[in-house]
């Protein structure tokens, strides 16, 4: 029925909206992180604004806290969709995904602001298949150390810190080829990052100009 549909959208949508990081930072922090470090409502920002405040062990507590609700989010949106359509779960499981990553990153509680959407993107990934996560994984690495040695942000002494932490062009771009063996070994999830890579990437514009302006120096 088509009501079990704008249900699990509805549902999805209201799952991803949760601010976790910005409940979180607010509790613990006494801070609004959107005014800090990147002003990104996501675990890295946490985990910066909290080793910062309370030093690195508290730090990675932070991190591990955001990360894990957010890839809950998703993870939960894509379960209840299947089970609420189950007769066609591929569907419900990318309408799930993409509104559940829409709503964290465009959240109705926060006038439409939100994070950048990869730990519930990955959450879905961890919950449908934990090898697509690590391929996934390896995917975005190789391409952030081959984007370094070409394009370096040069911010950090060694070029693998440097990759990992600043490299976001080459980040996305990984992200991006990662949904080409998607395609072959999964329908569900080639569908899912189809669709959902672009929402995490239109996120990141800001800080790709950022790296690109940098560059250019």
């Amino acid at each position: 029925m088509m009501l079990n549909y704008i249900i699990v959208i509805l549902i999805s949508y209201l799952i991803g909206s949760f601010p976790t990081a910005l409940i979180f930072n607010k509790l613990v922090n006494k801070i609004d992180p959107r005014k800090v470090g990147s002003k990104n409502l996501g675990a890295l920002n946490t985990l910066r604004i909290t080793s910062k405040a309370k030093g690195t062990i508290a730090g990675i507590f932070a991190f591990l806290s955001v990360f894990l609700i957010d890839a809950f989010k998703g993870a939960f949106s894509v379960w209840l969709a299947m089970q609420l359509i189950p007769e066609n779960a591929i569907l419900a499981g990318v309408l799930a995904a993409f509104f559940s990553i829409l709503g964290h990153n465009y959240s109705i509680l926060i006038k439409f602001d939100g994070g950048r959407g990869a730990a519930t993107f990955l959450g879905i990934l961890l919950f449908l298949n934990w090898r697509m996560f690590f391929l996934w994984l390896a995917i975005v690495l190789l391409f952030m150390l081959i984007f370094e040695l070409f394009i370096p942000v040069k911010t950090k002494p060694s070029i693998i810190r440097s990759a990992i932490s600043d490299q976001i062009i080459g980040r996305l771009f990984g992200e991006a080829a990662a949904v080409i063996p998607f395609y072959f070994i999964d329908p569900l999830i080639f569908y899912i990052s189809l669709l959902c890579t672009p929402l995490i990437i239109i996120r990141h514009i800001d800080r790709i100009n950022k790296q690109v302006k940098d560059y250019k120096k």
